[in-house]
């Protein structure tokens, strides 16, 4: 029994540090229509300056886009990741949520006898 329960909490800890993200820039990505925010093409989504957006169930996009005051676009997403499924684990993305609560993570069957 500690052993499964040892293993579950180390899986959750290794799911919890892959969920780390990766970080790109996207420079001079000014509004066309509207000069003080940004423009994200991908999603035709206007960003204000100093604000994220977090798409939810678009495009499978998990990331967070944050305009600067310099109309550069931080766009965080999930990194690579080295999770491996087995018999009670297998790897989900939940695009209903937010980044970064919809990157991959290991979600694990548990014991119902367990006490």
């Amino acid at each position: 029994m500690q052993t499964t329960l040892l293993c579950a909490l180390l899986l959750g800890i290794l799911a919890c540090h892959s969920a780390q993200g990766d970080l790109r820039y996207r420079g001079n990505a000014v509004h066309p229509d509207y000069p003080g925010q940004c423009y994200y093409e991908e999603l035709r989504q206007p960003i204000p300056t100093n604000q994220s957006y977090k798409p939810i169930n678009r495009d499978g996009r998990c990331e967070s886009i944050f305009c600067r005051k310099d109309f550069v676009l931080e766009i965080r997403y999930c990194g690579r990741h080295n999770l491996q499924p087995n018999a009670t684990c297998r790897i989900e993305s939940d695009m209903r949520r937010a980044y970064p609560a919809c990157c991959p993570g290991l979600v694990c069957q548990t014991d119902s006898n367990f006490i």
